[in-house]
């Protein structure tokens, strides 16, 4: 009996990840790869240097996705962009604190103000994912120095920055939120904490 027990409670339990996320991971992963090989970027960023577009993959699948899907997909952008996998800590740092946060922003009934939250959301992660890559150029591979560096990265591109990791995923919250809604859970989150979460108020 206590056999057949663990049996029928194995066989009930969550795989980790859904149907649904799976289906966001290849399509944003894909997406992404494909943008990072053809090298389909915005320039303007220095000289030989442009813009990535791999923070709008980065929100959108973390956003509809939760944390597990949008590290696997900043994970593929990071092994097939130009700067590797040494660029896929700095990703995940602002996946988890979009993901920690993202939730509460959602459930904000004010179009306005959720707006407003999810843009100091993705400013906050977007700073701190910066402090990743300053440290990267400035102390490991040690191209850049640290004052040239902060006085270009926050004088002029996290702005950039900030705009092409909101905007897409801002309308896309604003216009159809059931499409950008929550429904996922962290892998120690019950099912139906991630029901209430996932619920507009």
């Amino acid at each position: 009996m206590q056999t057949t027990k663990s049996q029928t409670e194995l066989i009930q339990r969550r795989p980790i990840l859904s149907a649904r996320q799976i289906a966001v991971t290849v399509i944003f992963g894909a997406i992404a790869a494909a943008f990072e090989l053809l090298q389909i970027t915005i320039p303007g960023y220095l000289p030989g240097v442009n813009f990535s577009l791999t923070g709008i993959w980065l929100t959108l699948s973390t956003m509809i996705g939760g944390p597990i899907v949008g590290a696997i997909v900043v994970l593929v952008d990071a092994v097939t962009g130009q700067v590797g996998i040494i660029g896929w800590p700095g990703f995940l740092i602002h996946v988890l604190i979009l993901a920690a946060f993202y939730p509460r922003v959602y459930r904000i009934q004010s179009t306005s103000r959720r707006l407003g939250a999810f843009l100091l959301l993705t400013a906050v992660a977007l700073f701190f994912q910066y402090w990743w890559w300053i440290g990267l150029y400035s102390f490991v591979l040690k191209i850049i120095p640290l004052q040239a560096q902060l006085a270009l990265q926050f004088g002029y591109a996290y702005w950039i920055y900030l705009i092409i990791y909101f905007v897409i995923p801002a309308i896309l919250l604003a216009a159809v939120p059931k499409y950008v809604a929550p429904q996922w859970r962290w892998p120690w989150q019950k099912e139906k904490e991630t029901e209430t979460e996932s619920q507009v108020s």
